[in-house]
């Protein structure tokens, strides 16, 4: 495939994907729900094509944490408990990363990897139910920063790209490429910022994390695909490869975007 074709092709399912995220955020909490319930499970699936095992449950506990019963979400003892699985999972999996820099197939591996990657969709609706009004645009600037940042840092890595951040695990990942992505999704936050004023003077810390917490989230992807020696999680979106690879950075973002909204 040549040049443009493989650029079109990319271009063309991305603008797709992220027009079917964009129009259900804005059209209703049941639409989002719908369509992430869809994703989760594929991003499920793929994941354990990667692993090459299988526990039916974590299908269960997305569809719970996606669909939690209002009643219950009432009750911050679970909103809570949540916040507290999801973070233990989210350092337990970062410490694999940074500081082991191997994912073994273990059971705890493959536990905490999967409470990680299904709390991020509780966090997700929850983002989306933000304020006591309908505001999608806090899940929206979520997803649309953190789209600037992996486009700029594609698009600025792959052109300008020559020092590794962690050549084992992901090689194609540069710094050249992070701080593209970085400064083009800071700069998309000031002017978000300056249209809709939802952060106040927050908004530059916000526009540091979502970079540096996208990183994270590819970098710990491309680990449990090093594992399993391929290059892409699935085939669904084509130029793209999976839906987990697309989602990779929002699913380790959910959870600290979500703390960062209860905290401001």
């Amino acid at each position: 495939m040549s040049v443009n074709k493989t650029f079109w092709t990319r271009f063309l399912s991305g603008l797709l994907y992220a027009s079917l995220i964009t129009v259900t955020v804005f059209y209703s909490n049941l639409s989002f729900k719908v369509l992430i319930t869809i994703l989760s499970i594929i991003v499920i699936k793929e994941y354990f094509n990667l692993i090459k095992n299988k526990n039916y449950i974590f299908f269960l506990f997305v569809l719970f944490f996606i669909w939690t019963p209002t009643n219950l979400i009432i009750n911050n003892y679970l909103i809570i408990s949540i916040c507290f699985v999801s973070l233990i999972s989210s350092i337990y999996c970062t410490i694999l990363l940074f500081f082991k820099g191997e994912f073994k197939n273990s059971k705890i591996n493959i536990f905490f990897s999967l409470l990680y990657i299904t709390t991020s969709y509780f966090f997700m609706v929850r983002i989306h139910e933000h304020g006591t009004i309908f505001s999608p645009l806090y899940l929206f600037l979520f997803f649309s920063s953190t789209w600037v940042n992996n486009i700029f840092a594609y698009l600025i890595g792959s052109s300008f790209g020559k020092n590794k951040i962690l050549e084992k695990i992901s090689p194609n990942k540069t710094w050249e490429g992070f701080f593209g992505g970085f400064f083009a999704s800071l700069t998309f936050m000031y002017f978000m910022e300056c249209q809709f004023n939802l952060f106040n003077n927050y908004w530059i810390l916000l526009g540091i994390m979502i970079p540096v917490l996208s990183l994270i989230g590819d970098l710990l992807q491309s680990l449990y695909k090093r594992k399993a020696k391929k290059k892409d999680s699935g085939s669904i979106i084509p130029g793209h490869g999976g839906a987990y690879d697309r989602m990779d950075s929002v699913i380790y973002s959910a959870l600290y975007y979500y703390l960062f909204l209860k905290l401001i």
